[in-house]
């Protein structure tokens, strides 16, 4: 059987097979183009697909984006609804890198009110802020086109991709507000170091605008602070301080990272500008003296109602959504120039300062004006380093502020001017007045005098003989101590002076026992027998002239003691000041050797045998001495016990002149030192370093109110931890008898 198609029919069919395979291809890829980049830039704006979900491999240039949805991702948010659907999506845009750009270094600027993380061929780039497909845990950051260096691959095509999770703010702002999803901007090297000396420039700008509004703020403070009736200075004052903030707000706008404090920055500088407006006006109200009425409190609802309208009006469309703040900015510009005309007519040359200080402005905003929209690469040119659009805006600012700022200053002159003339006027009606009233105040001068100089008189009387009861009684106390103290010591000395004889006595007929035994029954004795006898003679004999020595020493002692026990107590008398230091540096040291055998020191004196007696109380002196050696022995005595090679305890006393007609005393041990955490309490009362039961903390506390109050001397000392102490005393070599004894003993 023969089947006879027509050449049509085959054709048709033809035809139908391959439309069909055709339709089952995918979608061909397209590809972005870059041969040249515009002076400020290109900002990738087409050629994006958008694919919601989360898949990690759709970062790598070979994933298949032919069926992703084209988008444009530079819009707002409200205008992506495919975006806004989804939690996690990508973005990805496939471009070609021309000739004339293969050999330049090409950076990528984000702009984003988004969290991302940014891909170039398979390569993550950056992460900026938290992507997740939960919205509470999406953290947003601006990047502010931070500069991000391609590293073109050595293929044609070259592949962006976005990995992005869009911001839900929790209010929903205006679209001018968070006005871009994401916008990536490209940009060779040297653009982005232009950029980044015009951003340098631009907030120099701002940061000298900010400063002189601040300086402007508290010149105009203190003007109020010193004529608060001139009230016009502190609603400019504000104003300026809220105009400062309005700009530091814009001026570093961009350094806020964070969306949701960027977004109320930008809302805060709107708010302190329109409401800063506000407050210049109440100022001129106040400076030309006009009441305020109806129209002053309508500004302030149209400034309400623009600030909201400018926040959440979205649903009326961004340029509808401008309108009340252009009016409202307009409607107060009118009501100043208003005011500034009012003024004028009254008076021309004060008002005429704030006149051209707006027609200033106004120049300079119709010139920035007209540059922006015809001629606007001129707005980039330099005049000695300052763009043109710096110059243009910095006095646009400025001028207002200062005109008024120099009214405020002229009405402030003018006023000091005034009070000048009032002041002198005032002084000659005061001199007037001061000249009636001088002979009456003479009189009464007069009779003041002879009152305070009767006064002054009978009370000098009275402290005199206040101050001699005090002293009396101060002396009689201490003699009566110092009586009862001496009977003690005499009675102490009679009693040891008899056992003391005894000693003495009794060793020197045992010396001559000892000399006959010798002589008579021992020399008889013959061989070892007569030499040990002989030895033990000889040594029994030396112990026993050690005896007589000590023991003679020991009276001697207890002469002298009784010596000062019969001197009137608190009474100054010549004193040997060299052998009263070394007879009570032997008895301290004895003292200590009583109570422990093992204890030996070496003891060394240099005296200055040019001294002379001095005028001191010796019974004191003596026990600030034996108070310096006691602590010095046991100060040694307790390195000894440390056990430290090679150490020797030393104690010494040196005296000497010094200037100014006074005696030293210096007490040195090579001791343990005295820390330099205790050093100030070492004088106070009831303070010592020693274990409780072996000091009572007063010795020095005694001794300094001995040298000090009672002689008009000093003691001072100098330490060096676990190496030496010294004590030095000054003593006056001639001093006037009996002064106040104030110490207590």
């Amino acid at each position: 059987m023969h089947f006879h198609l027509p050449i049509k029919g085959l054709l048709w069919v033809f035809l139908v097979c391959w439309a069909s395979l055709v339709c089952a291809q995918p979608a061909p890829r397209v590809v972005l183009t870059l041969n040249s980049l515009p002076p400020d830039g290109m900002v990738l704006d087409s050629g994006w697909t958008y694919q919601p979900g989360d898949n990690p491999a759709w970062a790598e240039p070979t994933a298949d984006d032919r069926q992703w949805q084209p988008i444009n991702p530079t819009q707002c948010l409200q205008r992506l609804p495919q975006v806004q659907q989804a939690s996690v999506g990508w973005l990805r845009l496939r471009f070609r890198v021309g000739p004339g750009l293969q050999n330049r270094t090409l950076t990528l600027g984000v702009y984003q009110y988004a969290a991302s993380e940014i891909y170039f061929n398979g390569r993550l780039l950056r992460r900026y802020g938290t992507v997740s497909s939960a919205p509470a845990q999406v953290r947003p950051i601006w990047p502010d086109g931070e500069p991000l260096e391609l590293p073109l691959g050595s293929g044609g095509e070259q592949v962006l991709a976005v990995r992005i999770s869009p911001w839900t703010p929790a209010l929903n702002f205006n679209h001018f507000l968070v006005p871009v999803f994401f916008q990536a901007r490209i940009n060779s090297l040297p653009q982005v170091l232009k950029a980044f000396q015009y951003e340098a420039t631009y907030k120099t700008a701002d940061m000298l605008l900010v400063g002189a509004f601040l300086l402007i703020s508290l010149l105009h403070f203190g003007f109020y602070i010193y004529n608060s009736a001139q009230r016009a200075n502190i609603y400019f004052a504000l104003y300026t301080l809220l105009a400062a903030s309005s700009f530091c707000c814009t001026g570093f706008l961009d350094e806020i990272h964070r969306l949701d404090l960027r977004v109320w920055a930008d809302i805060l500088s709107y708010v302190t500008l329109q409401t800063g407006s506000l407050l210049a006006l109440r100022a001129l109200y106040s400076l030309f003296n006009v009441q305020v009425g109806r129209i002053y409190f309508g500004l302030w609802i149209i400034n309400v109602l623009s600030l909201l309208l400018l926040t959440f009006g979205h649903e009326l469309g961004h340029r509808i959504s401008w309108y009340p703040t252009v009016i409202f900015m307009v409607l107060v510009s009118a009501e100043q120039l208003r005011l500034t005309l009012g003024a004028l007519r009254k008076t021309k040359r004060a008002a005429g300062i704030i006149a051209a200080g707006f027609g200033v402005a106004l120049a300079m905003l119709v010139a920035f004006a007209y540059m922006a929209t015809y001629q606007s690469h001129l707005l980039m040119k330099e005049v000695l380093g300052i763009p043109v659009h710096t110059l243009l805006t910095f006095p646009a600012f400025l001028s207002p502020v200062l005109a008024i700022s120099l009214f405020l200053t002229r009405r402030f002159a003018l006023d000091s001017r005034l009070l000048a003339v009032k002041l002198v006027q005032v002084r000659r009606l005061s001199s007037q007045m001061l000249d009636q009233q001088r002979e009456k105040q003479q009189l009464l001068a007069q009779q003041n005098e002879t009152l305070e100089r009767q006064v002054q008189q009978r009370t000098a009387a009275l402290q005199q003989t206040v101050s001699n009861l005090q002293t009396t009684q101060y002396q009689l106390v201490q003699r009566e101590k110092m009586a009862s103290l001496g009977e003690l010591t005499a009675g102490i000395a009679h009693e040891i002076q008899n056992p003391l004889n005894f000693i003495n006595n009794f060793a020197d007929v045992a010396v001559e026992l000892l000399a006959e035994l010798k002589e008579g029954p021992l020399a008889g004795l013959a061989g070892e027998d007569k030499s040990s006898a002989d030895g033990l003679l000889t040594e029994l004999t030396q112990d026993l002239e050690k005896i007589t020595y000590h023991g003679h020493r020991a009276d001697s002692i207890v002469k002298n003691m009784l010596e000062h026990s019969r001197a009137k107590a608190g009474e100054r008398q010549p004193t040997n000041l060299n052998q009263l230091a070394d007879e009570y540096l032997r008895l301290a040291y004895h003292g200590l050797r009583a109570k422990d055998k093992s204890f030996n020191a070496t003891l060394t004196t240099n005296f200055d045998d040019t001294l002379g007696p001095i005028e001191a109380i010796s019974q004191d002196i003596g026990r600030v001495l034996l108070n310096l050696f006691t602590n010095a022995f046991y100060a040694v005595q307790q390195r000894q016990k440390l056990g430290q090679p090679g150490y020797q305890p030393e104690v010494s006393v040196t005296t000497s002149r010094c200037a100014q007609g006074h005696v030293a005393v210096r007490v040195r041990d090579n001791g343990m030192g005295i820390p330099r955490t205790v050093r100030e309490k070492i004088f106070q009362p009831f303070f010592t370093t020693k274990p409780p039961g072996e000091g009572t903390g007063l010795g020095l506390s005694l001794s300094y109110d001995i040298v000090t109050k009672g002689h008009n001397g000093t003691i001072t000392f100098d330490s060096t931890e676990g190496e030496f102490t010294e004590f030095t005393i000054c003593l006056p070599a001639n001093e006037e008898k009996n002064p106040p004894l104030t110490y207590a003993v």
